[in-house]
């Protein structure tokens, strides 16, 4: 079954191996496995974790353009059209994970990054930077100065604002704000207590700003019992924030970890990796999820949803 992944870091992937000279990168180590997992849509994040420079987030996002173009099997989205295209090749969608890197020309940097193709950013990673708080930072702080000139140029640019990895404090400082947001890789704190998750409130705001929500495979987000690190539990945060907000605003950001070095034995069990995709279509049929309803969750919400955000962009010109 088709599938809408709203979280993946291949740009981390990308540029570590760029720096050692490697190219071709997501058709050598990507592309057979997104395949095989039938991931039709991807959003390929650049991520930095709070130490990178301005330099540093251009290198990333550069370099991931540069390795979906040298793939032929995959085609950068900059608009509606692009997302809608029907040629079989996978849809990558640029995001980035935590904007560490801009300490100054708040405006003119976020531009610069729409520009490259950026449609969904978050202003922090668990860091705390210039512009916000990330849940690893001080809990007395929230938002920035610079972070609300980050927001006002992102409300502009018609950008969503991802608020996975805010901070309680950021998060309701976001939510003064009338930005389109999205979690894309959360999951709910009723269920596991993990200071990524959001909890109930948290789910209903972003129900409240027209969200929505990737549910997350990581195993430490879907239970805190080992052996409950499995898609059943996986598939009871769908339905625990399906049953606040609706089934239309909940999708999938799995967030697979295996290209991370020391990190390719953290997964859910048998999401090992994107190939694994399918096995999470299985559960959820075996679960007695129709088969519209698979689909809607798996592939038809996001795309619905990010096609309504494209429309609204400036096709790629500001």
């Amino acid at each position: 079954m088709e599938f809408f992944d709203l979280h993946a870091d291949i740009g981390y992937d990308v540029i570590q191996k760029r720096r050692k000279e490697e190219t071709h990168i997501i058709e050598k180590y990507h592309l057979k496995k997104f395949r095989e997992g039938e991931i039709s849509f991807v959003c390929m994040a650049c991520n930095f974790e709070g130490t990178e420079s301005w330099w540093d987030m251009q290198e990333m996002v550069l370099a991931l353009k540069e390795e979906i173009a040298l793939c032929d099997e995959v085609d950068l989205v900059l608009t509606k059209d692009d997302l809608l295209e029907n040629n079989s090749h996978i849809k990558a969608l640029l995001t980035v994970e935590g904007m560490c890197g801009i300490k100054d020309h708040v405006a003119e940097k976020i531009t610069w990054l729409y520009q490259q193709g950026v449609r969904i950013a978050s202003l922090c990673w668990n860091d705390e930077n210039e512009l916000a708080t990330g849940v690893k930072g001080n809990p007395l702080h929230g938002l920035k100065t610079k972070g609300k000139e980050a927001i006002e140029t992102m409300m502009k640019l018609s950008m969503v604002l991802d608020v996975s990895h805010a901070n309680e404090k950021t998060f309701w400082d976001i939510m003064e704000y009338p930005i389109q947001v999205m979690a894309t890789h959360s999951n709910a704190r009723a269920l596991c207590n993990h200071p990524r998750n959001l909890y109930d409130d948290a789910i209903l705001a972003i129900k409240q700003h027209h969200g929505f929500i990737g549910v997350v495979s990581a195993p430490s987000f879907v239970n805190t019992e080992n052996d409950k690190q499995d898609i059943v539990h996986i598939l009871e945060h769908v339905e625990h924030i399906q049953a606040l907000i609706g089934i239309d605003r909940v999708g999938f950001g799995l967030d697979y970890m295996d290209f991370y070095e020391g990190c390719e034995d953290f997964h859910t069990k048998d999401l090992e990796n994107a190939a694994k995709t399918q096995n999470l279509v299985c559960v959820m049929k075996e679960r007695g999820y129709t088969e519209q309803k698979t689909a809607m969750l798996c592939c038809g919400n996001a795309l619905r949803y990010l096609t309504e955000i494209y429309e609204k962009t400036h096709h790629g010109k500001v």
